[in-house]
């Protein structure tokens, strides 16, 4: 850490002292749902831990590649150091998956979204298709990047599936 640079206990504390404005407020609740031209995610957590939803594309990150929206659950209760978040990212999309895993990478890859406290990262894409044929490797090729470069969980979800945390 540089000299006269704050320290961060966490991306959501990060993001609100740099004054971004989430979409959802952090707040328990036991379902997270965001969506986009069709498009939901739907995250249950399993103890209605405490969630908060920002808007990545256009917002956080306005210029190059980048995922929709981030949800961060915070799962150690209020005021315990040191905290333990997961960080989802999310890019809802009609079919290009090559390009949905070029803009989740894309904001893997941002430093404002790195933070010892994130020990679970994952990244989601949904989607109205998938690949259907097993010889496109995209997906399975990307999930294993994901996991080596970004320790990041990668996952392909049909709209309004729902998933647990």
């Amino acid at each position: 850490m540089k000299r006269g640079e704050r320290e961060y206990s966490s991306t959501f504390d990060r993001l609100t002292v740099e004054g971004f404005v989430s979409e959802q407020n952090l707040q328990s609740r036991s379902k997270v749902t965001v969506s986009e031209k069709g498009k939901r995610y739907a995250l249950i957590t399993t103890q209605g831990q405490d969630s908060v939803v920002f808007a990545v594309d256009g917002y956080i990150v306005k210029d190059g590649l980048r995922c929709d929206k981030l949800v961060l659950v915070r799962r150690t209760p209020e005021g315990l150091i040191p905290e333990k978040w997961s960080e989802l990212f999310v890019e809802l999309k009609g079919s290009d998956i090559d390009h949905a895993v070029a803009q989740l990478r894309a904001t893997l890859r941002n430093p404002l979204f790195k933070h010892p406290s994130n020990d679970d990262i994952r990244a989601r894409i949904v989607a109205q298709s998938f690949p259907a044929h097993k010889s496109d490797p995209t997906m399975e090729n990307a999930k294993k990047e994901f996991r080596k470069n970004f320790q990041c969980d990668l996952r392909g979800m049909k709209t309004g599936q729902e998933e647990k945390l």
